[in-house]
């Protein structure tokens, strides 16, 4: 026994000494060494001036002294730590994802939260690692359940036994429908077009499907108005006419006010869209129109813009109704040549035009007029599916018309370039006392009529 007593005694001497042997080299590595340096350095930096402090720094006991002190701050400092780490405390984890389990193909299921918050409580140290794991699981478990209301418990697989926990919700409650399935028919809708290149268009859009299916529960299917293809034109990149392609294009369902529905199954999830690019253009004449009297005795001679065209990008159906674009000039009172600067009015459908301003000469000279007899009236505005006009008596068929402006343009003008008219819109049969208009193919020149009014019946067919 004894000597089996001093065995196991040597031995533990024997641990000891290595024990300490190396616990003395990882002091003197950490601690002894990087303090000589230090004190080396210190030494060096205070050369001569100082020599009873350099011989106390160098002094092997007072390094080993310091070093006992920076060992046991480092042993509080960790201990602190460990302490630290034991106390009770508590964590909010936000938002942390819910993993669903029911029969997605049967049933569609109403009220499930897309998030749920864990609060976690016990040691600091449990806490810290339960973060760094990052595997915080809440699930809802539906295969059990039917048709119908119910309230379900949300579900944590606690990672960490020793951390208690509440949930925020822990119980929701949730209606499950039966699913049911409809074809639908879908249809184009193009974002951000005013973001293309101002002289292109989208001419046409051509998806790859026609009709989806949709899949909800019966109740909401209902509300359903319309699914679209959402055709960003962005995504495009378009910088010149031809055709592109745009694939994954989302759909969306709408309600008959055009709000997007949400919780709508739509097959396929998305489509690919194929999109031509144009430049559908149209060069038209400027028309420059005078608005207002000259001064007495004036008249415009000539009208010369700078430019006499002016070519118009933007929808083909808008740009077939456009002719001519008018510029308005105001020449009220002018009696002398003048140069007007004017912008053009961009016309409606139009996205982009080669001018955007023109600069027009005007140049005056003495007014003369000169009469023109027995121009034809026209009737205007009539509705002649249902109605039928005459002219009173044969003085109400024509007119004598004067007309003011330069002498060389009267010259060359003649009755068939004027036109006498009337306004019927909007008048019952009966007999009417109408006002006499009359205009010209010269705007440069006025025209008056010597009739100011005319009598037209009309009848009812």
């Amino acid at each position: 026994m004894k000597k089996f007593l001093s065995k196991i005694f040597k031995a533990l001497g024997k641990t000891f000494r290595v024990f300490f042997r190396v616990l003395y080299r990882i002091i003197d590595l950490l601690l002894v060494t990087p303090l000589s340096k230090i004190v080396y350095k210190i030494g060096d930096m205070l050369g001569n001036r100082n020599s009873g402090f350099d011989k106390i720094l160098n002094n092997p006991t007072t390094l080993l002294y310091i070093s006992l002190i920076f060992a046991l701050a480092a042993f509080f400092a960790v201990d602190l730590k460990v302490i630290n780490l034991t106390e009770t405390e508590a964590i909010v984890l936000s938002n942390q994802p819910i993993n669903v389990d029911f029969n997605e193909e049967a049933y569609v299921v109403e009220g499930i939260p897309e998030s749920a918050d864990i609060v976690l409580m016990g040691k600091k140290s449990s806490l810290y690692l339960a973060e760094q794991l990052g595997d915080h699981q809440l699930s809802l478990d539906l295969t059990g359940y039917s048709e119908g209301t119910h309230k379900v418990n949300i579900k944590y697989n606690n990672p960490i036994n020793t951390l208690d926990y509440k949930l925020d919700p822990s119980r929701v409650t949730i209606v499950i429908h039966p699913k049911v399935s409809e074809t639908r028919t879908l249809t184009t809708d193009v974002l951000n077009q005013d973001k293309l290149n101002s002289k292109l268009t989208i001419s046409s859009v051509e998806l790859s499907k026609t009709e989806v299916i949709v899949k909800s529960y019966e109740e909401k299917l209902s509300t359903v108005a319309s699914v679209k293809a959402i055709v960003d034109a962005n995504a495009l990149n378009a910088t010149t006419a031809g055709t592109y392609t745009l694939d994954n294009v989302k759909l969306v369902a709408y309600d008959e006010n055009g709000t997007e529905i949400t919780g709508i199954e739509i097959v396929p999830g998305n489509v690919t869209a194929t999109v031509v690019i144009s430049s559908p253009s149209k060069v038209v004449p400027i028309n420059v129109v005078p608005v207002g009297e000259v001064a007495s005795g004036s008249a415009i001679s000539s009208i010369t813009p700078n430019v006499s065209t002016v070519t118009l990008y933007g929808d083909e159906a808008a740009l077939k109704g456009i002719e001519s674009i008018d510029v308005n000039i105001n020449v009220k009172d002018l009696s002398q040549d003048k140069t007007f600067q004017e912008t053009i009015v961009k016309p409606s459908g139009v996205r982009s035009m080669s001018e955007t301003a023109v600069t027009i000469k005007v140049v005056m000279e003495k007014e003369t007029s000169m009469e023109f007899k027995d121009v034809p009236i026209v009737l205007e505005g009539l509705d002649s599916t249902k109605f039928n006009a005459l002219a009173a008596s044969a003085d109400d068929t024509k007119v004598d018309v004067v007309v003011k402006g330069v002498k060389t343009l009267l010259n060359k003008l003649k009755v068939e370039d004027i036109t006498a008219y009337v306004d019927l819109s909007d008048l019952p049969a009966g007999t009417w006392e109408v006002p006499v208009s009359v205009k010209g193919k010269d705007n440069k020149l006025t025209y008056t009529s010597r009739t100011t009014k005319v009598k037209i019946v009309i009848s009812a067919k």
